[in-house]
């Protein structure tokens, strides 16, 4: 029996957490828990509070039942359950809801996980929470809808099965998961490339006015917090910017900062395969995978921007690699 089971076993009342701004493999994972134990515990009571759920997430089953995350406050079951989020202050609002449960588990994949549950189940190695869950599911017990849930969060997470964390495992368990009679070319459409007009204009605004630098090699798209204001997007209208970013030829990495609030930097960073962008994200407090991370970060942008540089060129070895010395 396997940490989630044993963690199920007396628990009738769950409560499924994910990281604030939850991404496919976040909502994915969540939903696809839920799912699986409405399908097979139905006299359990599982909810999922999170931040959101993306417009291009809402075709999956259960995401018009998602709790607001503020409604967790309200949470006094048996178990909470923590998917994809490295640390507690990933929570959010629902931190502090978990961190007093009387019983937590925390299921993810990222390398920088700070284990903060009761018990802990992460792989660093997946491709994706959604992968580390399915390992904790009874694959014969796999409805569709979980189905469906799982294999979105895997597309998302492995950039449609390429970045380097795709595995043979992780395509074997595609594999599995396409033998329910998904359609799956309508899922990668539908939650990966499809994009609203605003959309593709915010991606022209930052992609046309990025920043080439040390040697080329880095590049750096920035979107202010007037801006957004002025061309009436949100955090949902980027989605995409940063991998787009990084498919410039000769991009070793790519940074994407997004001004949520005055003076309040989110950082996305993908590597394209030299340097290690999770050490340098945990440098300034966040976190992440070595090819794919990110941080927040308080100042003056250019002021980070510098410390960030430092960091990505420094030739120390630990951090990152020195175009110079190349």
């Amino acid at each position: 029996m396997n940490v989630l089971m044993k963690a199920l076993l007396e628990s009738a009342d769950i409560a499924l957490f994910g990281h604030v701004n939850p991404d496919g493999d976040c909502v994915g994972s969540c939903l696809a828990l839920r799912q699986y134990l409405q399908d097979n515990e139905p006299e359990k009571r599982v909810r999922v509070y999170l931040e959101s759920v993306g417009r291009n997430l809402l075709f999956l089953s259960g995401a018009d039942q998602v709790l607001p995350l503020e409604e967790a406050s309200n949470f006094d079951g048996d178990l909470c359950i923590s998917l994809d989020a490295g640390s507690l202050d990933r929570l959010g609002e629902a931190g502090e809801v978990f961190r007093k449960a009387k019983k937590t588990l925390v299921i993810d994949h990222h390398i920088t996980n700070t284990h903060f549950g009761m018990e802990n189940w992460v792989d660093g190695a997946a491709s994706s929470c959604c992968q580390v869950l399915y390992e904790l599911l009874d694959d014969e017990k796999i409805s569709k809808p979980c189905a469906e849930a799982l294999y979105t969060g895997i597309v998302h997470d492995t950039g449609v099965f390429r970045f380097s964390n795709t595995s043979e495992r992780t395509m074997q368990i595609a594999g599995r998961l396409m033998s329910r009679g998904l359609a799956t070319n309508e899922i990668i459409d539908r939650s990966f490339y499809q994009k609203t007009f605003l959309q593709t204009k915010v991606m022209a605004k930052v992609v046309g006015e990025a920043r080439m630098m040390a040697d080329s090699k880095v590049l750096l798209g920035v979107l202010t917090n007037e801006q957004m204001h002025v061309m009436g997007a949100t955090s949902e209208d980027t989605d995409g910017i940063i991998d787009q970013l990084r498919l410039v030829k000769g991009v070793e990495v790519a940074i994407f900062a997004r001004e949520d609030a005055p003076h309040v930097f989110k950082f996305s960073l993908r590597s394209n395969g030299k340097v290690d962008v999770s050490a340098v994200s945990t440098y300034f407090g966040g976190g992440g995978h070595r090819l794919a991370a990110g941080f927040t970060a308080k100042g003056e942008l250019e002021d980070i921007l510098n410390e960030l540089m430092a960091m990505i060129l420094s030739d120390k070895g630990k951090y990152g690699w020195n175009p110079i010395n190349q």
